[in-house]
């Protein structure tokens, strides 16, 4: 049989040795040397987690390598010789084990600058991997002692916590629980439930074996470095901070126009101008001009560059080439022939007021602008007598049935040529006002009058005369022309009355 304690020195010097030798060309390394105790749980003692009763301890011993890897987290690589031992109360059986265990892990820890400061005096830390771990076991009882595992080799798992007290920059105390799991359930013996595991404590010292700290990595020190923020991979002078070539406070690696003294608004570039655009961008680096014309003028801001404005010492629009159009009526001023017509008045094509319908009434006072007024004044056609006639006539022959809004046939030739009254005059509107005599309650009466106006209405509308044209108002027994005394007078009051007009515009 192997002798493991023999065995387990041998190992434990030469991975020292490793690992310091490791430790010593590294930069963000640390190395560490513990004493340890370790605790059984498993079935022997039915897996009961009663740790930190120390009925068996046994003395191992551990060292550790750990890498810099960001303020949070380091790398760890864990040797550890450990010794467990176990019996029950009455001492009828125990387990006797060995382990040689390599774990590498992560190390999670509060003191990086979030929750504590990087270089608190107290630096708690979580850890957890995965590693080996090589097993010497015997099992005895009363009546036999029997070796278990000679020489094993299985992964472990291992998590635990700890706090490093830092004496200084390069020296300090570590106390640590770490869970070590073997994944290997028969070490003690009994091969049921859970695999059984040990709790290893350990305390030493740890070293850090590293060059100076330097955070930007620009090969200053931070000790001299005066930039210690500089991004990486960028050439920096003695004091760690970044070359600046020409001198004019702005940093090579930010400089556009690193040989040539400039101006840090922008980017180091030379602005001859002085009209804010670096010289590399400016089209016209030797007169002032504006950015959005890549450093060309516009003399009279008026948004088009001289280059491409046709009245560069006038104020005018972008769709002129930059002349100006003095009345804003859409006609520049070099072919307005009215270049002082009043806001909001249509023009035509030369910027005079626009007459569409050539009557010499201008569409801004022309109530008809699309037809010709023949010389009225409001530029509308006079509706002619014959037609007012026609009109007047036709309310003669709208016959509605005895007391009621129904229309009847003989009426259509009448409201026929009403439509084509309408049709002749476009821009006039209709108004439709119905009466009845005094016969029966005032309400009846003005509720017929207004349902015969609708129903002429629905009849115009329905034969292609738009209802925006037409205005119907029943009036009912107000407004009698003749007595209502008579039958005659009765049936004069019983009447449409029909008016062309023209809408306020």
């Amino acid at each position: 049989m192997i002798n493991l304690k023999e065995a387990g020195k041998s190992s434990f010097s030469l991975c020292v040795l490793i690992l310091f030798t490791v430790s010593a060309y590294s930069q963000s390394g640390s190395i560490g040397v513990y004493g340890t105790l370790n605790e059984y749980t498993g079935d022997l003692n039915r897996n009961h987690y009663h740790f930190y009763n120390f009925y068996h301890p046994k003395p191992g011993a551990a060292i550790s390598l750990q890498q810099y890897l960001s303020p949070s987290f380091n790398l760890v690589e864990k040797f550890s010789f450990n010794q467990v031992q176990y019996q029950n109360d009455d001492k009828v059986y125990g387990v006797d084990a060995d382990f040689l265990t390599l774990n590498v892990k992560i190390k999670y820890k509060f003191n990086n600058d979030h929750i504590f400061k990087e270089d608190a005096v107290i630096a708690p830390f979580l850890v957890a991997g995965i590693g080996g771990t090589y097993i010497d076991s015997k099992v005895y009882t009363n009546f036999d002692n029997s070796t278990i595992s000679d020489g094993e080799f299985q992964a472990n798992a291992a998590v635990g916590a700890g706090i490093l007290f830092q004496f200084s920059e390069r020296l300090g105390f570590e106390i640590s629980n770490t869970l070590n799991m073997p994944l290997y359930d028969a070490w003690d013996g009994v091969t049921k439930g859970d695999n059984d595991v040990y709790l290893q404590h350990s305390a030493g010292l740890v070293f850090k074996l590293r060059k100076s700290k330097d955070t930007d990595m620009d090969g200053v020190s931070d000790r001299k470095d005066t930039c210690p923020d500089t991004p990486g991979q960028v050439s920096v002078d003695s004091k760690g901070c970044p070359i600046d070539s020409d001198g004019d406070t702005v940093a090579d690696y930010l400089d556009k126009c690193p040989a040539i003294a400039g101006l840090s608004n922008l980017e180091g570039c030379p602005d001859k101008d002085k009209d804010n655009v670096a010289d590399i961008n400016d089209k016209c680096p030797d007169v002032a001009g504006a950015a959005r014309f890549n450093g060309c003028p516009d003399t009279d801001n008026d948004g088009t560059e001289d280059a491409n404005d046709r009245c560069p010492n006038q104020a005018g629009l972008d769709i002129f080439q930059g002349c100006p159009d003095t009345d804003s009526d859409g006609v520049e001023d070099a072919k307005d022939k009215c270049p002082n017509t009043l806001a909001g008045i249509k023009v035509d094509e030369t910027g005079c007021p626009a007459d569409t319908d050539g009557d010499g009434v201008i569409d801004e006072i022309d109530r008809c602008p699309t037809t010709p007024g023949n010389g009225t004044a409001n530029g509308c056609p006079e509706v002619r007598e014959e037609v007012k006639k026609r009109l007047n006539f036709a309310t003669r022959g709208i016959y509605f049935e005895t007391g009621k809004a129904t229309l009847k046939s003989n009426s259509y030739a009448m409201l026929n040529e009403i439509i084509s009254i309408l049709e002749e005059y476009t821009d006039y509107s209709l108004r439709i006002s119905g009466f009845t005599d005094s016969q029966g309650s005032e309400a009846t009466n003005l509720r017929l009058s207004q349902d015969r106006v609708d129903a002429v209405k629905s009849y115009l509308t329905r034969n292609s005369v738009s209802e925006s044209r037409i205005e119907a108002t029943g009036y009912g027994e107000a407004k009698p022309i003749a007595t209502n005394a008579t039958a005659t007078g009765r049936a004069q009051n019983r009447r449409v009355e029909l008016e062309l007009f023209l809408k306020d515009q």
